[in-house]
């Protein structure tokens, strides 16, 4: 609003009652506020904070579902379970890894290919956020929408994420190559449950880490990289 516009405005409702002219002032300086802010409402914030995050929760179970999405990412690999890493570590130099290298490579096969199960989860969950969860987002840290998808999603994620997980770690053979690997290498009593169990339970944690980590990762890019605001109402919030 110019300046000519707010004087000949405070000089009209100046003629009217005291409680009417307190109302106008307050919807007057309403309007300065949000022609200054270009028109931002609490609904554009939350529209755009939801594309924000769908652009982002694509593109990062995109990332980890293809061919090497986890297996050829060392910030989200996922790692042997502690016990077997160390026999690993222990029979690498004498050749005899063989097996446990396989359960490592097909653990993480796995996960690259239950990964796509998460997409609806995360799609429907950010078309659930209220407003006021909204713009709590728009207005936190880097990772804010990350975050809230974590807190919101991950029970939903691990009881979808396990089937497939399970599935997936069956199908690719780490399953069955655990099972010789424990009984080569006499790790009964470390693997308590049946391998399918113990792999899947310990995999899914992981993959949903690696997957969240770059849901952040894309989150934090639309917040400030211009070029990753692909639409007016991304460069109108985050702008």
């Amino acid at each position: 609003m110019q300046r000519r516009d707010l004087i000949i405005g405070l000089a009209v409702f100046s003629l009217a009652p005291a409680a009417a002219q307190a109302q106008s002032l307050k919807d007057l300086l309403n309007a300065a506020q949000k022609k200054r802010s270009g028109g931002l409402s609490e609904t554009s914030a939350a529209s755009g904070l939801r594309e924000a995050l769908s652009n982002g929760t694509v593109a990062a179970v995109t990332r980890v579902s293809k061919t090497d999405g986890y297996w050829g990412d060392s910030a989200i690999r996922i790692p042997l379970p502690k016990p077997l890493a160390t026999t690993q570590a222990v029979l690498k130099p004498l050749g005899q890894s063989a097996l446990l290298d396989d359960v490592h490579l097909r653990m993480n096969r796995a996960a690259e290919a239950a990964a796509p199960v998460a997409k609806g989860l995360f799609l429907d969950a950010i078309t659930a956020m209220t407003i006021k969860d909204a713009i709590g987002v728009v207005r936190g840290g880097d990772t804010a929408g990350t975050d809230y998808l974590r807190k919101t999603t991950t029970p939903r994620l691990t009881a979808a994420f396990t089937p497939p997980m399970e599935n997936a770690l069956q199908s690719t053979g780490a399953v069955d190559y655990l099972d010789r690997a424990i009984r080569r290498n006499r790790l009964q009593g470390v693997v308590r449950t049946d391998a399918r169990t113990y792999l899947g339970q310990y995999a899914v944690g992981l993959a949903l880490s690696g997957l969240f980590h770059y849901v952040g990762v894309e989150e934090t890019a639309i917040r400030r990289d211009p070029a990753k605001r692909t639409s007016q109402i991304l460069r109108t919030v985050f702008g």
